[in-house]
């Protein structure tokens, strides 16, 4: 056993030393102390805002409303404080020049952006995670097979929000290394705000039109507008069924392949 040990620690050392910017930028997060005020402010916005409503004329409002203003600070944090992170993350470690050298040390550049977008994607995971916990702990309907139903769909929202927007974080980060953070900052929240508010505009009048060029637009559109169950949260009205939820999952998950590649092809290692 005792002879086993330098053979561990080496595994170890060799595994951090592969997730070293991964770890170097988390630990720049901790440093700058602005995400535990992301996460903090998600508990304030989920127990102050429902607070506004009616609630004292209409208890049964409360909870609905909580789950609302949680999901819908999770939207807030990746049009502002997620994609925003991301652009002055990488294009930090680019100017600095630790990008090309830990490329000399024979890290590869798909890792480091990888490593990288892993970082900033931490903090959409915890939010995801807080937001889950809020809504079980404090909204979750007293019946068990509502309640059963209830965290069924939390699960399948948390899913397809991770999964439409961390890619759009590693498309942040990637363009930071390319350009300036104000680019790298809106082209991922344009994209976003095309898909989830543009796409819910624009859906009546596209979909009706039988102009071919119409139907383009409304096809290339990202459709992230499909990843926000809050309206079923709100008027519980139960998990998306297996064969929808799947087909969107698969959306998401290949839209965000063709992003991450995308991301690839824009990183830019040299300071």
């Amino acid at each position: 056993m005792v002879g086993d040990l330098p053979e561990v620690t080496r595994v170890n050392n060799n595994r951090e030393q592969r997730l070293a910017l991964f770890w170097l930028s988390l630990a720049g997060f901790y440093k700058r102390g602005s995400c535990w005020l992301l996460l903090a402010g998600l508990c304030v916005i989920a127990a102050v805002m429902p607070l506004l409503t009616p609630w004292d004329e209409q208890p049964q409002i409360l909870q609905p409303a909580r789950a609302q203003a949680a999901w819908g600070y999770v939207w807030l944090a990746l049009f502002t404080w997620l994609p925003f992170q991301a652009a002055a993350l990488g294009r930090r470690l680019r100017v600095n020049g630790f990008l090309e050298f830990m490329k000399a040390r024979g890290r590869r550049d798909g890792a480091l952006y990888l490593q990288m977008g892993m970082a900033v994607s931490v903090w959409l995971l915890g939010l995801l995670a807080l937001a889950c916990v809020i809504c079980v702990l404090f909204c979750s309907p007293k019946d068990p097979r509502e309640a059963d139903a209830w965290r069924a769909l939390l699960a399948q929202y948390a899913a397809l929000v991770l999964a439409s927007g961390a890619p759009l974080c590693l498309l942040g980060v990637a363009l930071g290394t390319r350009s300036g953070e104000v680019v790298a900052y809106l082209v991922p929240v344009c994209l976003l705000f095309c898909g989830l508010i543009g796409a819910s505009w624009l859906g009546p009048l596209l979909i009706g039109c039988e102009l071919p060029a119409y139907r383009i637009v409304w096809v290339l559109l990202p459709h992230y507008h499909l990843a926000d169950l809050t309206s079923r949260l709100v008027f519980k009205m139960g998990a998306l069924t297996p064969s929808a939820f799947r087909n969107v999952l698969v959306y998401f998950l290949l839209q965000g392949a063709s992003l991450t590649l995308l991301g690839r092809c824009a990183l830019r290692i040299r300071s």
